[in-house]
């Protein structure tokens, strides 16, 4: 009986207990000599556990944003009596701790940001305790 004779609507005759096919996982990629390849299978030979999970949160992208206002505003309170300059200092403490916890870029700014504003504000208050000095004593600048 060819092909052509069967009925077409007669059921198909599978095997019982066909089963499934075994799972096929792709090739691993080479790693260094000496060294499993990885695989990105659990479980499968050469897996490596270091590697991409999407389960894991990603870096966030871009630029930390109050690392980037506080070097501006530290920046700005060097020129406007050291007023923004605090604001700089607090936005470059939060925002290293924040690029710290999360992975984001930007440590290096805020970092910057905190030393300017920090640097800033001891300039100021110094200028303050010394204006404050000098009016206290009385003295005065004669020619």
């Amino acid at each position: 009986m060819t092909t052509s004779d069967r009925d077409p609507d007669a059921p198909v005759d599978y095997p019982p207990d066909a089963g499934l096919p075994p799972p096929v996982y792709p090739p691993p990629y080479p790693g260094p000599a000496g060294y499993p390849g990885y695989s990105g299978y659990p479980g499968a030979p050469g897996y490596y556990p270091g590697a991409y999970d999407p389960y894991r949160p990603m870096k966030p992208p871009g630029t930390n944003g109050k690392a980037i206002a506080a070097l501006v505003t530290s920046l700005v309170g060097l020129f406007c009596c050291g007023l923004p300059s605090i604001a700089g200092l607090i936005l470059g403490i939060v925002g290293m701790r924040e690029t710290k916890r999360t992975g984001q870029d930007g440590y290096a700014i805020a970092l910057i940001g905190t030393i300017i504003g920090g640097l800033a504000v001891a300039g100021w208050v110094v200028y303050v305790l010394l204006s404050i000095g000098i009016y206290a004593t009385g003295w005065q600048w004669a020619p």
